[in-house]
């Protein structure tokens, strides 16, 4: 684990500055999203059940 870890480690810090930012920017949203899932479901199914309608 602490091998895979360095590697990644290694990659990242290798990467050019507009690349780490948008590493770092994916994983805020992706974090985001995991966070906010039950509201963006939610929201999903009343747009949808609208058009139903």
């Amino acid at each position: 684990m602490k091998r895979i870890l360095r590697k990644l480690k290694e990659w990242f810090v290798n990467l050019p500055e507009t690349q780490k930012g948008y590493v770092l920017l994916i994983l805020l949203l992706i974090l985001g999203i995991i966070l906010r899932w039950n509201y963006i479901i939610d929201n999903i199914i009343k747009g949808f059940s609208y058009f139903s309608k």
